[in-house]
């Protein structure tokens, strides 16, 4: 992309340098060929009528007469004989009727453009005429609007100022630096939209890859309409994410196999377990295997959540959160523990699995009671913008990076007992259903954990 703003940059300010500076300057006369004064009267002369020409066609109405044109009375007053006459469209000027139109057959030639009405047609010629040592001048030019003019009798010349060649290119290079400036100032809006185009392509591949799902990498960043230096970098990435989704697949299918082949096992041992002997190590033994089955059962949980692309259906996160809550009271009456519940709405649909969501508040429920010492109470809440509150007095979450309470087998406690799988099913359930789960230290001591789900 810079490559090609350079080459373009280059070419565009060489044009106009060569344009407009190099080669006007160039077109100057050294001090030793300047021309005769005549030729340098007429030079003037023909500039002044076109000039006049144009002037007319642009602005009629602002047009001085070119009677008054002080060039003009000079040629007069040193040329008794001097005639002139200038047609521009419709209108015409001078102090004479035209001697040549008709005769270098100019007349004809208009009348055969006013019959054809082509306006892609132009005509244009120039006559040169040696009359008794004078020399006459005609030119016609015929386009969409006729612009002719022609002079005769102008046979000695008018002083002009005199002007050294330093001075001449001083005069060219201010006047055609503007037009330089006009090309510079093109080619940098070139580049700037060029660079713009680019820029809003590479802002709009990162936007996509932003929003791209770490753990839906079904996904992938898109080829088409991205700036050729940044296409391979794309397709790089698109590699990376099928690469990293074969290899997240293979995990996934690897701990669900394992997992469900745990399953059996683990009943027959706990079957088997049963029919000892009481005693001690019977209890430690059933123990054991309860927390292996209970480890098997949330893995498989977790698997099944991620594996899923959508949910389907409506509930209510009123009624759901009410129905944990007396599913888990007699857990925590046994901790000590009271369960309170507020809601600003007694009703509140959510697009959602009520299964799901009612695992992950139970989850959230299950880690607050764990956590709270006895005698204090777990808040929970539900406002009307979708949002479920979980507050403990416990010790709070620490000093610990609250994202990382969300991953699987993370424990920021090291004595508590558990795998660290519930928070981990809590955030797969929540992406699932589109919200988002944060947790943070409580003011005046424990920790609260908010569920946002998407109404």
């Amino acid at each position: 992309m810079f490559a090609q703003m350079v080459v373009l940059t280059a070419i565009f300010l060489g044009w106009g340098a060569y344009t407009f500076v190099v080669r006007p300057l160039g077109d100057i006369p050294p001090e030793g060929q300047r021309p005769a004064p005549l030729d340098a009267t007429r030079e003037q002369l023909r500039r002044t009528l076109n000039n006049f020409i144009l002037a007319t066609r642009d602005d009629p109405a602002a047009t001085p007469p070119i009677a008054d044109d002080p060039f003009l009375r000079q040629v007069e007053a040193r040329n008794p004989g001097f005639r002139y006459h200038i047609r521009a469209g419709d209108r015409s000027f001078g102090n004479a009727p035209p001697a040549y139109f008709t005769r270098f057959g100019y007349a004809t030639l208009e009348q055969v453009h006013l019959r054809m009405r082509d306006p892609g047609m132009c005509s244009q010629g120039e006559r040169i005429v040696r009359n008794d040592g004078a020399e006459d001048f005609a030119t016609f030019r015929m386009c969409d609007t006729l612009s002719y003019y022609e002079y005769r009798g102008l046979r000695h010349p008018v002083p002009l100022p005199e002007r050294r060649p330093q001075e001449i290119r001083l005069k060219w290079l201010w006047a055609f630096s503007g037009n330089f400036l006009l090309a510079a100032g093109g080619v940098f809006l070139i580049f700037a939209l060029t660079f713009t185009l680019h820029m809003l392509s590479i802002r709009r591949v990162a936007r996509l890859a932003r929003s791209i799902d770490p753990q839906r990498l079904d996904t992938s960043l898109p080829e088409k309409g991205v700036v050729t230096e940044m296409l391979p970098l794309v397709r790089a990435v698109n590699d990376l994410i099928r690469q990293v989704n074969a290899a997240q697949g293979q995990a996934t299918f690897f701990l669900s196999a394992a997992a469900h082949e745990m399953r059996t096992p683990l009943t027959v041992l706990r079957t088997r377990l049963e029919l000892m002997e009481e005693g001690q190590l019977k209890e430690k033994l059933i123990g054991d295997v309860r927390r292996l089955t209970r480890l098997v059962d949330q893995l498989l949980t977790l698997m099944s959540i991620e594996n899923r692309r959508d949910v389907t259906g409506f509930v209510d996160l009123v009624a759901s959160a009410r129905k944990v809550l007396r599913g888990r009271s007699p857990v925590a009456e046994g901790a000590g523990v009271t369960l309170a519940f507020e809601h600003a709405v007694e009703t509140l649909e959510i697009p959602g699995d009520a299964t799901l969501v009612e695992s992950a508040i139970a989850n959230l429920i299950d880690n607050a009671v764990s956590f709270a010492p006895a005698g204090t109470a777990v808040e929970v809440s539900v406002d009307a913008r979708g949002q479920v509150i979980v507050r403990d007095h416990g010790h709070g979450i620490g000093l610990v990076d609250p994202d990382t309470l969300f991953e699987p087998f993370v424990r920021p406690v090291a004595s508590r007992r558990g795998y660290g799988l519930g928070l981990a099913i809590v955030a797969a359930i929540v992406r699932l259903h589109g919200g988002t789960v944060r947790a943070c230290n409580a003011h005046s001591g424990g920790a609260v954990f908010t569920i946002a789900f998407r109404i």
